[in-house]
């Protein structure tokens, strides 16, 4: 029994905004940000400028395939904590998101960018407000004050973007560590 349809297409569609999004961040480094047209993205994968219009709305976005997901699924993750204090599993899941970008490849060569080009650098900023937000509201449904409650998020979300750019230029610094120990010390605050 093979897969069915609505899957298929789905998996097709999965599969194509992957491709677009990988030839987006190659073509950005390989010819630079600027000089990078959405006919030339389109072109590296084989479709067309319409096709990837219907995976992006522009060529900034290519480079943050799976945002909205991952802002999805950080707060499912979020939702299903019934600790009595979520600090500590807030900062689980933001140093395992740490741990996948300095794990990954494409995630690598992504943060570079965004350390180079002003447009993905906004445009990344943009999008750790959207998990500070989770973060926010998170907090104050467990009946955390609004101020402690935006203060952690702006914090735990400073942290990780402090670390991973810090990584972005030096290699060798552990950027997961880094925000352990920082975590530590905000946990110290609190």
């Amino acid at each position: 029994m093979g897969p069915r349809p609505g899957n298929l297409r789905d998996a097709q569609k999965l599969a194509t905004r992957k491709a677009l999004s990988r030839a987006a961040i190659d073509l950005f480094t390989t010819k630079g940000f600027d000089e990078t047209r959405v006919e030339d993205i389109a072109a590296a994968v084989g479709v067309t400028s319409r096709t990837f219009f219907l995976h992006f709305p522009s060529k900034e976005a290519a480079a943050f395939p799976d945002h909205d997901e991952r802002v999805a699924g950080f707060a499912a993750l979020l939702a299903a904590d019934e600790s009595e204090d979520p600090l500590p599993h807030i900062c689980a899941l933001i140093l395992d998101g740490i741990e996948q970008t300095a794990g990954s490849r494409m995630r690598t060569k992504r943060r570079r960018l965004f350390n180079e080009i002003e447009a993905l650098r906004l445009r990344d900023v943009i999008g750790d407000l959207d998990y500070e937000r989770v973060i926010f509201d998170h907090l104050t449904a467990r009946d955390v004050h609004p101020f402690i409650a935006r203060t952690l998020a702006c914090a735990v979300m400073g942290v990780a973007r402090s670390a991973l750019t810090t990584w972005a230029y030096d290699p060798s610094f552990d950027p997961k560590t880094a925000a352990e120990l920082a975590f530590a010390a905000l946990a110290r605050l609190k």
